[in-house]
This record gives C-alpha cells, structure tokens and sequence, in this order.
C-alpha cells in the first residue's frame, strides 16, 4: 500500500467561475512548485459539499468530512467538533453551540469583532461568574481560537435541534427546529439578552476598537456514533492543523492529532510541512490542513490571499514536489469569496498524484481544471482503492 498525503488548502477557492468573485487566487498566485504537481497529476473540479439547508458559515465540517469519504449526514453539529477540538470534557447529553464573539448594533458590524483578542478571556470568565444556569440548564462558555467560543449546555429535555442566530445581516432569534428544541431555543434566547447586557458595559470593551459586545450562536451538535477512519480505509492516520474544528473532526473519526500550534493563519508553514513530511514514515495516512488563505478572504484581502498561496507553495510545497512513491491530493475545501468574505457552495479544485503516467498537464486553478473532469467526490473514491 503506497502512502497518502492530503493537503487541504482552507477557503483557497474562489467563486470566479460564475464571475461573481474578485478572480481566481490561485491563478494570479505564483506557484511553480503547486503547478508542477499539477503538470503531472489528474486534475479536477469537486463539486463541493453537499449539505442541504446547512449555514454556509459552517461548511469546514461539513467539507472536511466529505472529503475523508463521509457524508454531511455523519456530521454531528459544528458546535460538537468545535467542542472535541478544544478538548472540553463533555457528559452524555451535553449541547455545544458554535459561538462568535461579534461587534452588533441594529446590524452585525463585524462579525469577528475586528479579530480583536484583548479582554476576551476577562469577558468569559466574567459570563460564567454571571450566567451559571437558565431553566435548569447548566451553562458554561469556552474561548476557542481568536473570536471563537463553544457554549457547553448540560440538562434534561435539552437538543441540538435549534436553528442559528448568525444567518444574514442582523441577528435573528433562535427557533426550535422541531419540538426537541422548543427548551433549548428558549435556553439559548435568553442567554443572548443576558450576556448581551453584560458585553454592553463591560470595562474591557472601552479598551476595544471595535466592541465585543455580542455572541452569535450557530451550529448545535452533540454526541453521536461514525465508523473511524481506521476501520473504514485499514489506514492508520494523523492530522495537522492550527485550527479546532480540523482537530476535533480528526478525533471525531478517531484520526491521530499531531502537535501544532493553534493559528488561524500559520507563520510555520515549513515546519508543519516537514512534519507532516516526516509523519509518513509512521503513518498510512496524513492530512495537512492549511488555513491562511480562509481568514484572508474573510478579511476580503484578495492580494493578501494571493501572497498567502505564493507563500504556500514555497515553504509547502517546494517539499512535497520532492517526495517518491507516495499519493498525493491537494484540495480547497470550499469557496471562500474575497469580494464579500464569505463562504459560497461551489465548485473547487483538486489534484491526484500517483503515477506521472495519469498526469492531465495542467495548472492548479479554477479554470484550468474545470477543463478535465467534474467528480462528486474523487477522495472517496480514491481512498477505497488506496
């Protein structure tokens, strides 16, 4: 059995195809070390996630999952991966929720409160002191990476069933999806009002550009069964990555999570690369998970993404070009547009090395590998055979 490696470049994608973006980051990127790889490997479109009625804030799960060969059924809520990424102990029957802290006023401003970390630890401990149970639910709030939290309910009659309050410009009222959710909508609605109250005046806030005076709620999850990866491909498998939620979904799937510092965009790329390099001595299987180039665009720093992938290539991929005998996938996860720094459903790229013999002779973009073929979902495909 040959050796695997799979590098996912997070939000690399952009929606150019439908000429709604500001172009193709990839294709105006510099990338010789990328576009060698490609010159000799199959190349694609992915169609994207499929994930009906799913908040397009939350595909990263979602993608990731499908990607490993999963479907999006299989994926527990974001609020749950977040929760395992972090490494909160959780009891059966725990709810986590994804949470943003957000700067509000009719409208979400921002919705990452500038990215802004100061007074945010201050600001959650003082929310536990303050808000410790609503209707007989426990209550506790954890800091994730940056603006991130997961909100931890504990109780009877609780479900994930709840809709997001972080679906459009202005926050909305979080509603019972079915009658599951009737006490953890109404759980969550008041812990909005009253941690708002306490953001609106807190001290640390004065000090701030751009107030954390909000906390957006999204994607509920809890506990539930799926096959491990082990036992799914007979691989035995690691993961690196600086972000939760890749974390929590490798032990989700029982994927072995190596050591790398927690960043939303990597300054030790060439490190992580050599890591992952080195880790296929002991391991069938090894994602590395690449995430600049997805706070870039949320930023809608489209030159910024550009020089992010250049940067990619030259400490990533100048080393991976050099490895023999190994098969290799290079894949965007989603579509994250610098026009509007949002995540889009869409088409994204892929590349397949395992023989120079497959190769299609064509660059790493969009529109160069729109020209080959369209595959649902070549990974999965793929890692059956592998």
């Amino acid at each position: 059995m040959k050796k695997f490696l799979l590098i996912i470049i997070d939000g690399g994608a952009e929606d150019c195809l439908t000429r709604r973006s500001a172009g193709s980051a990839f294709a105006k990127a510099k990338k010789p070390n990328l576009d060698l790889l490609a010159s000799n490997s199959a190349c694609g479109l992915w169609t994207g996630p499929h994930a009906p009625h799913y908040n397009p804030r939350s595909l990263s799960s979602v993608a990731t999952l499908e990607i490993l060969g999963y479907s999006w059924r299989d994926e527990p809520g974001r609020g749950y991966l977040e929760a395992l990424g972090i490494g909160i102990k959780l009891r059966k029957g725990d709810v986590c929720i994804r949470g943003n802290f957000a700067t509000v006023s009719d409208k979400i401003r921002d919705r990452r409160a500038g990215r802004d970390e100061k007074g945010l630890d201050r600001m959650v401990k003082d929310l536990n002191k303050k808000i410790k149970s609503i209707d007989g639910v426990k209550t506790m709030l954890y800091r994730a990476v940056s603006h991130r939290l997961v909100l931890v309910l504990s109780g009877k009659g609780i479900s994930p069933q709840v809709s997001d309050s972080d679906v459009g410009s202005s926050p909305q009222k979080i509603k019972p999806l079915n009658g599951k959710g009737k006490k953890t909508s109404g759980v969550l609605n008041k812990y909005v009002e009253m941690s708002r109250e306490l953001l609106l005046s807190h001290p640390a806030n004065r000090k701030r550009r751009m107030p954390a005076n909000y906390i957006l709620f999204r994607s509920a999850g809890a506990a539930r069964k799926v096959g491990s990866f082990a036992s799914k491909y007979r691989m035995k498998a690691c993961s690196i990555s600086g972000v939760n939620i890749i974390r929590g979904t490798s032990k989700y799937l029982g994927i072995d999570i190596l050591p790398a510092p927690l960043s939303q965009l990597e300054n030790d790329l060439q490190l992580r690369a050599k890591k992952a390099v080195d880790a296929l001595e002991r391991y069938d299987f090894v994602m590395l998970h690449i995430n600049g180039a997805d706070t870039k665009a949320h930023d809608k720093d489209f030159h910024g993404k550009v020089k992010y992938i250049e940067k990619i290539d030259s400490d990533v991929f100048s080393q991976v070009v050099k490895l023999r005998h190994i098969n290799i996938a290079v894949i965007s996860d989603h579509i994250t547009d610098s026009r509007t720094g949002n995540h889009v459903f869409g088409p994204v790229p892929f590349l397949i090395y395992a023989s120079e013999e497959d190769s299609d002779g064509g660059k790493f973009d969009e529109k160069s590998c729109s020209n080959s073929f369209v595959a649902d979902n070549p990974m999965k495909k793929i890692l059956s055979v592998a």
